[in-house]
């Protein structure tokens, strides 16, 4: 006679079992559909508010100091770069240049944190003076509008920070109603003066030593990735990087160049 087989009884899920597995069910779902709305980027918006023409003008010159950020930071410290290398299709602006073989390379931008407000404070100009413009259209549909046709704009770049001083006479009166504004300001996190500082002590050790210490520098500032490329012609591209931002700012330099060899 075959022996008979006894399979293991598996033990059915009893009501409280089941309760809990729902439970943690509904939990997984509940952050799977948060962190969806959270990493899900909104598409930007400007809506003008006849109550808060401070916002309005500061979120148009926040647009456009963002904007000029990027190219400063991607093209090495211009706008519009003039002494520069393409390199992956970028135009990279020259800080440090020389076409002699064998001499270290002359600093090019000596004043590099100047220029760099001095690019900012051009390229955003034009683009808050139509800010205005439009700002002021809005309001002549309730009120009577009188606005400096000058405009003075300042550029500042401190560590870690952007500030943007706007000095216009702007007011807006409807019977006995008057708003009157006289400065406009905006602040932007950014370590576009941080590049600025890294990017110049490179530049001065390239002139003085035909090279900058990379891992010496990442070991007492970990808090930056400096990477150095060396092009087929000799030329250096650097990129520096915020690691907590991942906000890079690249330039180039030439200097100390041998001559082909035959």
């Amino acid at each position: 006679m075959a022996s008979k087989i006894n399979f293991p009884k598996i033990k059915p899920f009893n009501n409280k079992s089941q309760v809990t597995i729902f439970i943690i069910l509904g939990l997984i779902i509940v952050v799977i559909v948060i962190l969806f709305f959270l990493l899900r980027a909104p598409p930007t918006v400007r809506t003008f508010n006849e109550d808060e023409p401070q916002a309005y003008i500061e979120s148009c010159t926040r647009e456009a100091v963002e904007k000029a950020i990027n190219l400063t930071s991607t093209h090495g410290g211009d706008i519009e770069p003039k002494g520069f290398i393409n390199y992956l299709s970028q135009d990279i602006t020259y800080l440090c240049y020389q076409n002699k073989f064998y001499d270290p390379c002359i600093n090019q931008r000596p004043l590099l944190i100047e220029h760099l407000e001095k690019e900012i404070t051009n390229y955003i100009s034009p683009i808050v003076e139509r800010c205005f413009n439009e700002l002021k259209r809005n309001f002549e549909k309730r009120y009577n509008v009188e606005m400096e046709s000058q405009m003075q704009l300042t550029t500042d770049l401190q560590s870690k920070n952007i500030n943007i001083k706007i000095n216009r006479d702007f007011k807006a009166t409807r019977g006995e109603i008057s708003q009157d504004f006289k400065k406009f300001e905006m602040n932007l996190k950014s370590p576009l003066y941080n590049f600025a500082e890294i990017a110049m002590e490179i530049v001065n050790q390239e002139t003085h030593f035909c090279n900058f210490d990379v891992i010496g520098y990442m070991f007492l500032h970990p808090e930056y990735d400096v990477i150095k490329f060396i092009t087929g012609d000799s030329d250096i591209i650097y990129v520096i990087t915020e690691r907590s931002t991942d906000q890079k700012f690249n330039f180039a330099v030439r200097g100390c160049v041998m001559p082909p060899s035959f």
